[in-house]
C-alpha cells in the first residue's frame, strides 16, 4: 500500500504530462506546416490559430517562443494577418484581458532572461505591426502596442547584449510612424498649397493683362492699317486722274499734301507704310501664338470696320475692347489661415460672378480681421520657409562628416560599437592582448563581420595619404582606420574567438 503514489503525487504528473504534450502538440504542428498540403489543412480548420495562439499561457519560454514563430509565419501568407488578430482576440475573450495583446506584452517584459523568446515575440510584433499596407492601419497597430508600453521598454532594451534582439527592435523604431512629423509635414504642404495657389492666380493676372495689352496694340495697328489703305485709295485715285500729265513739275501742290510730294512718291510712301503695318500685325500674332499656345482673340474685320465709314462717325463709332482686369491687392493676414480646398476661377470666368463685384476694401472695413484671425488661426504658426530652412541646415549640419564606408555598413558598426561601450583604443589593445575581459567573446564575434575589405582598406589608406584632416571623419570610419592597422588581424579575432567558446566546446564535446 505504501508503494503506491500519493493522489497529489498522480495531480501533479498529470499536470506535468499536459504541459508536455502542449509542448509536443505544437511542435508536431510546426512540423506539420512545414509542408504546403499541411499548412493548407491547419489554415483552413476554424479553431486550429486560435488553439495555437491559447497555447502561450505556458510557462516554458521555449514552448512560447516556438508558439510565436508559427504566428509570425501565418500572419505573413495572404490573408493571414486577419486571422492573427482574429485569434488574439480571442484570446482577449478567454483570458479576460481589457486590451489585445495585453498577456503578450506582460510576458515580453517580464521573460528577460530568455533571449530566444524576447527575439521571437520582437520579431512577431514587427510582423504584426508593419506588414500591413494601409498606413491608418498601421498607425492603429502601433498605438495599440504603444498604449500597452511596448515603446517605453523599446527605448531602455535598446543596447541590450543580443544582436538578434537589437535587429529586432531598430527594426521597429526604424518603422515607426511619427503622426506628428507627418502632421507638421501636412501642414508645411498646406502653405505651400497655399503660396503655388497665389502665384498661378498672380500668374493668370499677369497672363490676362499682357493678352489685354497685346490685343489693344493689335485693334491699333489694325486701325492704322485701315486709315493707311484709304490714303492708298485715294492716292490711286489721283495718279489714274493725272496718268496722261507730261511735266510733273508743273503740277500743282495737292492742299492736302504740304510735303510738295508728287502722286507717285506719295503712292510708294503710303504703299510702304501699309505693307510695315501688315508685317507688324502677323508677327503681332505669331508672338500671341507662341506666348499662350492658340488663336488671339477676334478683332473687328477691317471689312466691318470699312463699311462703318458711311455711318455718321465713320470708323470712330467701332465697338471698343474691353480693357484689362484690374488686378486686386492679396491681402496678407498676421497668422496662416485655413486652406478652402476649391479651385480657383481664371480672372477670364469671373465675369458676372460675385467675385468681379466684390469690393475687398469695404468688407474688410466691416470686418474685424484680427478677431477673425484670432479666432481661425491654424494651430502650428511657424512659418513654412523657416522650417524648411532649419530642416536643410540641420541635414547639412549632419553631412559634414566625410564617409568612406557604405551606409549600411557604417550603421551596423555604430550600432555594434555603442554595445560595446568602449574607445576604439581600448578595443584595440584588447586585441593585442587578446584581453576576453575587456572584451567579451559575443562582442568578438560580432566584431569579426566587420573586418576592413580591401576596397575599404585601400580607400581609408588614401584619405591619409592625401593628408586629409582625420576629424573631418565620421566615427566609425576613424575606428575602421584603426582597426585596420591591427597586425594580423584576422588572426588574432579568430584566436580570440577559439579561446572564448573554449571551455563551452569542451562541456559540449565531453558527453
Amino acid at each position: 500500500y505504501g508503494t503506491l503514489p500519493s493522489r497529489r503525487a498522480l495531480k501533479n504528473s498529470r499536470l506535468v504530462s499536459q504541459k508536455d504534450d502542449v509542448h509536443l502538440c505544437i511542435m508536431c504542428l510546426r512540423a506539420i506546416m512545414n509542408y504546403q498540403y499541411g499548412f493548407n489543412l491547419v489554415m483552413s480548420h476554424p479553431h486550429a490559430v486560435n488553439e495555437i495562439a491559447l497555447s502561450l499561457n505556458n510557462k516554458n519560454p521555449r514552448m512560447k517562443a516556438l508558439v510565436l514563430e508559427l504566428l509570425a509565419a501565418v500572419c505573413l501568407v495572404r490573408g493571414g494577418h486577419e486571422i492573427i488578430l482574429a485569434a488574439f482576440d480571442n484570446f482577449k475573450e478567454v483570458c479576460k484581458e481589457k486590451h489585445r495583446f495585453e498577456r503578450l506584452m506582460e510576458y515580453f517584459r517580464n521573460e528577460d532572461s530568455s533571449i530566444d523568446f524576447m527575439v521571437a515575440c520582437m520579431q512577431f510584433i514587427n510582423i504584426v505591426v508593419h506588414s500591413v499596407e494601409d498606413m491608418n492601419f498601421r498607425v492603429h497597430l502601433q498605438y495599440e502596442f504603444t498604449k500597452l508600453g511596448l515603446e517605453e521598454f523599446l527605448q531602455k532594451s535598446r543596447h541590450t547584449e543580443s544582436e538578434k534582439l537589437q535587429v529586432q527592435i531598430q527594426a521597429y523604431l526604424d518603422n515607426v510612424f511619427d503622426v506628428g512629423g507627418l502632421l507638421e509635414d501636412a501642414e508645411t504642404k498646406n502653405v505651400a498649397l497655399e503660396k503655388v495657389e497665389e502665384l498661378e492666380e498672380h500668374l493668370s493676372h499677369v497672363c490676362e493683362h499682357e493678352r489685354g495689352a497685346g490685343t489693344m496694340r493689335v485693334a491699333e495697328l489694325e486701325k492704322q492699317l485701315l486709315q493707311r489703305e484709304k490714303e492708298l485709295e485715294v492716292v490711286k485715285v489721283r495718279w489714274e486722274g493725272r496718268r496722261g500729265c507730261r511735266d510733273w513739275g508743273r503740277l500743282p501742290t495737292h492742299p492736302s499734301r504740304p510735303d510738295g510730294r508728287c502722286p507717285q512718291e506719295t503712292y510708294e510712301h503710303t504703299s510702304h507704310q501699309v505693307h510695315t503695318l501688315r508685317r507688324m500685325i502677323k508677327e503681332k500674332d505669331e508672338a500671341f501664338r507662341r506666348h499662350y499656345g492658340s488663336e488671339p482673340p477676334p478683332l473687328p474685320s477691317a471689312g466691318w470696320a470699312q463699311d462703318m465709314s458711311p455711318c455718321p462717325g465713320g470708323a470712330e463709332m467701332a465697338p471698343t475692347l474691353p480693357a484689362a482686369i484690374r488686378i486686386k491687392k492679396p491681402i496678407k493676414t498676421k497668422f496662416r489661415l485655413p486652406v478652402f480646398n476649391w479651385t480657383a476661377l481664371k480672372p477670364s470666368q469671373i465675369s458676372g460672378t460675385v467675385f468681379s463685384e466684390l469690393d475687398d476694401e469695404r468688407v474688410l472695413e466691416d470686418l474685424d480681421l484680427e478677431r477673425f484671425e484670432e479666432l481661425f488661426k491654424t494651430k502650428a504658426q511657424g512659418p513654412a520657409l523657416d522650417l524648411v530652412c532649419a530642416k536643410s541646415k540641420a541635414a547639412q549640419k549632419v553631412a559634414t562628416k566625410v564617409t568612406l564606408l557604405e551606409a549600411n555598413r557604417a550603421k551596423n558598426l555604430a550600432i555594434t560599437l555603442r554595445k560595446a561601450g568602449r574607445s576604439a583604443d581600448e578595443i584595440c589593445r584588447a586585441i593585442h592582448t587578446f584581453d576576453l575581459a575587456t572584451l567579451p567573446v559575443d562582442f568578438v564575434e560580432c566584431l569579426m563581420r566587420f573586418l576592413p575589405t580591401e576596397a575599404e582598406v585601400k580607400a581609408l589608406r588614401q584619405y591619409e595619404r592625401e593628408r586629409k584632416p582625420l576629424e573631418e571623419l565620421a566615427d566609425e570610419d576613424r575606428f575602421m582606420l584603426q582597426f585596420s592597422k591591427v597586425e594580423r588581424l584576422p588572426q588574432r579575432m579568430a584566436i580570440m574567438a577559439f579561446l572564448g567558446n573554449f571551455a563551452e566546446n569542451i562541456q559540449m564535446l565531453t558527453p
